[in-house]
C-alpha cells in the first residue's frame, strides 16, 4: 500500500517545500506587486501606517506653503521608503520561487528562508517601536514560517525516503 500510495504522490514535493512555495507567492503578490502599487494601503497592512492630516484640522488651516510643501515632500519620502520594502519582497519571493521550482533544492530553499528570518524579526521590532501595535502578529506568524518550514528543509534535505 506504501509503494501506491508512494507512487500516486511522488510528482508532488513534500510540505514544507509546497508552505516554502506560497510564501514565495504571497511575497511577490500581496506583499510585493501590491506594496508596490499602493504604498499606503500596503503600509497600513505592514504596520507603519501613512497618515493624511485632513485639511479641515486647526493645524493644517495654520499651514504656510513652505510647511505644505514639507509635508508633501516627507510623504513621498515615506511612500518611496514603503515601495522599497516592497522590492525586497519581490526579489525574496523570486529568490524562494527559484530555488523551489527551478533548482528544486530543499536546502537551498530552506536557507533562503531560513535568511528572510533576518528580515522578519527586523521588521517585527521596527513595527513595535514605531508603528501599529495590532500589526506585531502578522510578524510573530512570519517568524514563526521562517523557523518552521526554513528548518524542516533543512532537516530533510533532498533525498527525504518519504518523498
Amino acid at each position: 500500500m506504501t509503494t501506491q500510495a508512494r507512487n500516486l504522490f511522488h510528482h508532488l514535493p513534500p510540505p514544507a517545500e509546497c508552505l516554502a512555495l506560497f510564501i514565495a507567492t504571497l511575497e511577490i503578490v500581496p506583499f510585493g506587486i501590491i506594496g508596490l502599487r499602493n504604498p499606503s494601503f500596503f503600509a497600513d497592512g505592514y504596520g507603519l501606517p501613512i497618515s493624511a492630516e485632513s485639511d479641515t484640522s486647526p493645524a493644517s488651516a495654520k499651514r504656510s506653503s513652505n510647511t505644505e510643501s514639507t509635508y508633501d515632500e516627507d510623504q513621498k519620502t515615506k511612500k518611496a521608503l514603503v515601495a522599497a520594502i516592497a522590492a525586497r519582497n519581490v526579489q525574496n519571493g523570486v529568490l524562494l520561487a527559484v530555488f523551489g521550482l527551478v533548482l528544486r533544492d530543499r536546502r537551498s530553499l530552506g536557507v533562503a528562508v531560513m535568511a528572510g528570518l533576518v528580515a522578519t524579526v527586523a521588521d517585527t521590532v521596527i513595527v513595535s517601536a514605531y508603528g501599529a501595535k495590532d500589526k506585531i502578529a502578522g510578524h510573530y506568524v512570519g517568524i514563526f514560517n521562517s523557523l518552521a518550514i526554513g528548518g524542516s528543509l533543512l532537516y530533510w534535505g533532498r533525498n527525504d525516503p518519504l518523498w
